[in-house]
């Protein structure tokens, strides 16, 4: 049993760090690229489109929150599924979040790289590097950031995200006396006429969302989790919907009517809106470092984080080699794990396209989240009398409306390019099952280290009254931001 007590993992993880690595992992790539593109197809109507995906993220957010109350596990959809399901399908889960979250994290790293580059142009510094290195650059640091530990990253990671709004909010200010609010038509004027065009657009705005459940991957790394994780993926999407439509907002009314549709193609959507708008100097250079140091770093860091955690725990239940459940002596990461998400993370950048790495990831997502409202609906048949801190309003009904809701979207957006990739390595995660794992038993040391993880700490009163006044700080910035960039948008229909 002591041997199972030095693979528990430490949780040093607070509602700051939850919020902000959830929020972190979301927003980035998405919004500055194939998410804010979706403007140049749909203009001022991309409110509609990210009302939708905010909707479509909201029940199961919450379902989340109620899993990982009741089960505060590395691995997170994994854990679920293996217990809800069975062990194929949790395997299979497993692969396809990992691979999506590492695909995510080269992703952002290539969008650093494109905005690193105008950065420095802005500032008079000539930048001729592969977009490729500079990106794999940028994932191995974040490799080294978590290597040293998960109370490093959280760090890091508030550090990322505080900037990363301090840098929008003084960008918001240096541009709004730019604005032409003429651009803001009916807002249903720019829906696409084709059903399948539309979930398309829907689809790469709701990966402006995804990555929403991220933090409870690191579940067994979060202090008094049955009271912060379901909190943390409560308001979460409030926040994230504020950040979205903020820069949604200012895309619209920023970037010159005749050149709207360039948004589409373009790599760094921001950065053309302003080329195109006549801004230069130095609210380029500022929005740049907030793109880069703040909305990249926020959003790779968990995307090292997490696909580490969920080999971690596949390595300790037989599924992977024993070395990625190792934990490094002196800083407790799993760093066998951290390391190979790097290499994964460098091959993955070498594709060096966005586009098909947004694609691919999406689908992987869908399947992810599809299997984990299962479990949730699974669980509660399976095991009605477990302890849940945290119960989700109509859960039963949100979860079979958002495997509906996902299937279809899924199936209408799937994209040509991207599926190869996706069923290629299906293929190879089913083989590996049935050829390396089908006949391992889960080792006893693994149910065991579930066991002891599970048995986490309760506040006391008045660490109880500290985490409640400061969980309503962060919900009233949460519903202000939702308001505040929701009721811009109304007002700007009418200006």
């Amino acid at each position: 049993m002591q041997e199972s007590k030095n693979k528990v993992l430490t949780r040093a993880l607070g509602l700051p760090e939850c919020v902000t690595i959830t929020a972190g992992a979301v927003i980035g790539v998405g919004l500055f690229t194939t998410g804010s593109s979706q403007v140049g197809i749909m203009g001022s109507s991309i409110i509609i489109a990210t009302i939708i995906a905010f909707l479509l993220v909201l029940w199961p957010a919450a379902i989340y929150g109620e899993l990982s109350a009741a089960l505060p596990l590395a691995g997170g959809t994994y854990a679920y599924a293996k217990r809800a399901i069975n062990y194929p399908v949790a395997v299979f889960c497993s692969w396809n979040y990992t691979v999506a979250q590492i695909g995510i994290g080269g992703a952002e790293a290539l969008a650093f790289a494109n905005y690193w580059a105008i950065l420095l142009s802005a500032l008079g510094i000539p930048w001729n590097v592969d977009p490729r290195i500079t990106a794999s650059t940028l994932f191995i640091i974040f490799v080294a950031v978590n290597y040293f530990g998960i109370e490093f990253a959280g760090k890091w990671q508030n550090c990322s995200m505080y900037f990363f709004w301090g840098a929008s909010i003084v960008w918001f200010i240096s541009v709004f006396n730019k604005m032409d609010f003429t651009r803001f038509t009916s807002p249903i004027a720019g829906i696409p006429s084709s059903v399948t065009s539309f979930a398309t657009v829907v689809l790469m705005v709701w990966w402006c969302f995804a990555g929403f459940e991220t933090v409870v991957g690191m579940g067994a790394e979060v202090k008094f989790p049955k009271i912060t994780l379901p909190r943390a993926l409560c308001i979460s999407p409030f926040i994230v919907f504020g950040v979205n439509t903020l820069f949604q907002w200012f895309l619209v009314g920023l970037t010159p009517a005749d050149s709207l549709s360039g948004l589409a193609t373009a790599t760094a959507p921001f950065a053309f809106c302003m080329n195109t708008a006549g801004i230069i100097g130095i609210p380029v250079v500022i929005l740049c470092l907030g793109i880069t140091f703040g909305g990249d770093f926020s959003t790779m860091n968990p995307c090292v984080t997490g696909p580490a955690r969920y080999m971690y725990v596949m390595a300790n239940d037989g599924n992977m080699p024993k070395a990625f459940g190792r934990l490094h002596p002196k800083y407790n990461t799993p760093h066998i794990s951290i390391l190979t998400v790097g290499i994964l993370g460098v091959l993955l950048i070498s594709t060096g396209s966005i586009a098909i790495l947004a694609a691919m990831c999406a689908f992987c997502q869908m399947t992810c989240y599809i299997i984990g409202y299962i479990s949730y609906l699974m669980l509660q048949k399976k095991e009605p009398d477990l302890e849940r801190p945290f119960k989700v309003p109509f859960g039963t009904f949100g979860a079979w409306f958002s495997i509906a809701t996902y299937a279809v979207l899924a199936i209408l957006a799937l994209d040509m390019h991207a599926l190869p990739f996706n069923l290629g390595f299906d293929a190879i995660c089913i083989l590996y099952y049935f050829i390396f794992v089908r006949k391992r038993p889960i080792p006893q040391e693994a149910i065991d280290v579930e066991l002891l993880t599970l048995q986490s700490t309760s506040p006391t009163a008045e660490e109880k009254l500290s985490l409640d006044k400061q969980f309503n700080r962060w919900k009233f910035a949460a519903i202000a931001a939702f308001i505040v960039s929701l009721l811009l948008f109304v007002i700007s229909y009418f200006l």
